[in-house]
């Protein structure tokens, strides 16, 4: 029943959201679903100890959201993110590493070189690095370069209280794909407050929002 209440009242913070292309997008797609499947005694657990949250959206089906709560951190800071629907996210300050459970997932994602530049606030040019399995099943690692831009500062409003964020572009290719990651970034922090990040040809774009506790 937290669960329940918990999305609700992130539905009703996100319900302000802009048209400005470069403002908060994910929330957009948000309101897909007026029912929740059974909460998993595991996912009661989590929501019991005040795990922290993110809500996600894939941007490409229209209704397809959950949230995610964050299990496990290890040595490195890497966390593992669990929705009610057994899907896992591999994640490092809102940068996802890894997917799981999706269908098409992504084995692993090297954005290191990313993450460094939006901590530090900066134009960057810089190398992602994506492994897949491919059609024999064995892991394939792509290769991206990509051009960080820095966009305007963007309050993200959570209704009692707002986030102040500056907006990041991110847009890779390689010689066979292009995509576009999106990131609202913490001025304070540089926490990765929301984002849409690309997860491949299968999955897509994922957007990912914070659910303040």
């Amino acid at each position: 029943m937290r669960l329940v209440l918990l999305i609700g009242l992130l539905a009703t913070a996100l319900s302000a959201c802009s048209s400005d292309t470069t403002q908060s997008g994910s929330g957009k797609r948000l309101f897909g679903k007026s029912e929740l499947a059974a909460v998993s005694p595991r996912t009661a657990a989590l929501v019991q100890q005040g795990a922290p949250a993110y809500v996600a959206v894939l941007e490409a089906r229209e209704g397809a959201q959950t949230v995610f709560l964050r299990q496990t951190v290890n040595a490195k800071a890497e966390e593992t993110w669990i929705s009610n629907e057994e899907l896992s996210l591999g994640m490092k300050r809102g940068m996802v590493l890894a997917t799981r459970g999706f269908g098409g997932d992504v084995l692993a994602i090297d954005a290191s070189q990313t993450a460094a530049a939006l901590r530090a606030g900066r134009l960057s040019n810089v190398n992602r690095f994506m492994t897949f399995l491919d059609g024999d099943s064995q892991a394939r690692t792509l290769a991206f370069k990509c051009q960080i831009e820095r966009g305007e500062t963007y309050p993200i409003d959570f209704g009692t209280f707002k986030i102040q964020t500056v907006y990041f572009s991110e847009a890779c290719r390689n010689a066979d794909m292009s995509f576009i990651n999106k990131y609202w970034v913490d001025v304070k922090d540089r926490r990765i407050i929301e984002s849409s990040q690309w997860m491949g040809n299968t999955i897509g774009a994922l957007g990912l929002r914070i659910i303040p506790r």
